[in-house]
Parts: C-alpha cells; sequence; structure tokens
C-alpha cells in the first residue's frame, strides 16, 4: 500500500513541472549493475547483476531537466562464501544538465523499495533487512541519434538496510551499485 501512495505522490509532485516542460521524452533502459554493499568492519566483494524499466525526460528548457525513472534493480555483495542479493524497485530522480546536446550530467535522489532478498548462506534474509533505502545518485550520459542514449551511474545508498537484531547479518549494511546503461527514448526529447 504504501508503494503505491509513493508512486501516487510521485506522479502528483511530477504534474506541475510537465506544465512548464519545453520537451518531454518517453524511454526505456536496461544494463548491469556492479553491486556491493559497504558493510561495518567486513571486507566484502561485487556481483554482477542487472537494472531495467523506463525513463521520462522532462525539459524546462535546453539545458536542463528532470528525469524520473521506474527500475527493477539488483543488488548484493559476497562475504566470504556467502552471497546476499537483493531486489529493489527504485525510483530515482535526475536533475539533468546538458553542457552540450550529445552529453548530460545527472544527480539525484534514489528511493527504493525491497522486493526480494536471498542468501546462500543465511535463513529469512528479507526479514532481517529494511523494506525501504534512500540514496544519491550520480552520472552521465551521452546521446546518441534516434533516441539511443548510454551512460554511467553510481548509486551511493545512505540508509543502513539492516535491521538484523541477531549475528547472522551484520548491523550496518548500506548498498553501493556502479552502473552501466542502454536507453532508447520511444517518443519525444531524448
Amino acid at each position: 500500500m504504501k508503494k503505491i501512495i509513493y508512486t501516487l505522490a510521485l506522479g502528483i509532485f511530477l504534474i506541475p513541472f510537465t506544465s512548464n516542460a519545453q520537451g518531454i521524452g518517453i524511454g526505456i533502459k536496461a544494463g548491469a549493475n556492479f553491486a556491493n554493499q559497504n558493510i561495518k568492519d567486513v571486507s566484502t566483494e561485487s556481483i554482477t547483476d542487472f537494472h531495467v524499466g523506463g525513463y521520462v525526460n522532462i525539459m524546462f528548457s535546453e539545458k536542463f531537466g528532470l528525469t524520473p525513472e521506474l527500475l527493477y534493480t539488483a543488488h548484493g555483495s559476497k562475504i566470504e562464501d556467502a552471497e546476499i542479493s537483493t531486489d529493489y524497485i527504485a525510483i530515482p530522480l535526475m536533475l539533468r544538465w546538458k553542457p552540450i546536446s550529445l552529453i548530460s550530467i545527472q544527480a539525484g535522489p534514489q528511493f527504493s523499495f525491497l522486493t526480494n532478498a536471498e542468501s546462500n548462506d543465511f535463513e529469512n534474509v528479507k526479514d532481517q533487512l529494511e523494506n525501504n533505502d534512500f540514496g544519491l545518485a550520480v552520472g552521465a550520459g551521452v546521446h546518441l541519434p534516434l533516441g539511443l542514449n548510454v551512460g554511467i551511474r553510481y548509486v551511493w545508498g545512505f540508509s543502513n538496510i539492516s535491521k538484523a537484531t541477531t549475528q547472522e547479518l551484520p548491523d550496518n549494511i548500506k548498498n553501493r551499485t556502479f552502473q552501466l546503461y542502454v536507453g532508447w527514448t520511444l517518443f519525444g526529447q531524448n
């Protein structure tokens, strides 16, 4: 229910921005996640996973805009022989600056909602993790002909996603993810 309320609130929040928009584009994107988790006093290794979803480009001027996205994204890490894998519905709200028409610099908050959590070493991992994650995403993109775009992004999770009260999971876990993506603006402005 909270997810529906958050999504509706986001849509209502964005309505005033679209009325002043210079151009709007709608597209899809997918790519690789090189995910890790910052865990206090524990050495971790990254895992490779994916993200997929859609976006709306809302340009306020030739150089500035907002790109809200809705993504299914996978995170996690390896700790010795154990691997934690977490899946989220993520909503990045990326402010865009296009210093030239082919390049954009992006930054903004990302709100994520846990959908699944598995481990090959721990039981009931989802019950030991918070349902929400909040972070900052920064990146850059190259906008190509025919609506294609490619980019890189780093997502730095601020939230401690662990709510473990036992020794099974560490008590301070934060998501860190480097992303490479390809997008295609299907309609409107790239």
